[in-house]
């Protein structure tokens, strides 16, 4: 774009807006109005109750051995991110659909010293979810993963807060991704 004019420019932008507006594009979180009620894909969303996430066994982190404490802490973590995005207003009374999604940690190491101590770790989240009507007749069954690494500092403050921290932005990027793939399927919903 080197020795283009700004008003050359301007002009591109000004015409792809105008050819996108005349194909029947729209913003997937648009609003018929400024009132939140007003309809749109938001207001589809707040209509899932979202059930209580259920987690798999897997080990604790710091310990190695089975926790369920620790499980239940990235699925409260989930959930309230899924919360805030579906249900910023509270939870729908009555729910026209309901969301279960069973929830799964692991994680792995990724680089290591060669005597042994790992330097680098990735936390891996996957989600299996199933939206369901008011029948209990499956409408939507599908998965999403998340993933973030962090250095392993064998230092214990360090490490825990390491893994806190990936382990809060994981749970974040999961509940982005089913509220993306909510989004997409509940423009289409009546």
């Amino acid at each position: 774009m080197v020795g283009r004019r700004p008003e050359t420019l301007l002009g591109l932008v000004l015409l792809l807006a105008v050819g996108l507006q005349g194909c029947g594009w729209q913003p997937l979180y648009a609003r018929p109005s400024a009132d939140p009620a007003s309809g749109g894909v938001g207001a589809k969303l707040a209509r899932i109750s979202i059930d209580p996430v259920r987690t798999g066994t897997t080990s604790d982190p710091l310990t190695g051995s089975p926790a369920a404490v620790y499980d239940s802490r990235t699925a409260q973590l989930v959930q309230n991110y899924l919360k805030d995005a579906l249900n910023p207003y509270g939870p729908p009374s009555p729910a026209d659909y309901h969301l279960a999604i069973a929830l799964r940690q692991d994680i792995r190491a990724t680089i290591s010293q060669g005597n042994g101590n790992t330097t680098r770790e990735e936390l891996v989240m996957r989600a299996a979810y199933k939206l369901t009507d008011q029948k209990g007749t499956v409408v939507l069954d599908d998965h999403a993963s998340a993933t973030t690494s962090y250095d392993v500092l064998l230092e214990p403050f360090s490490d825990l807060t390491s893994r806190r921290d990936a382990l809060d932005r994981t749970a974040q990027q999961l509940a982005a991704a089913i509220q993306t793939r909510l989004a997409v399927f509940a423009e289409n919903l009546p």
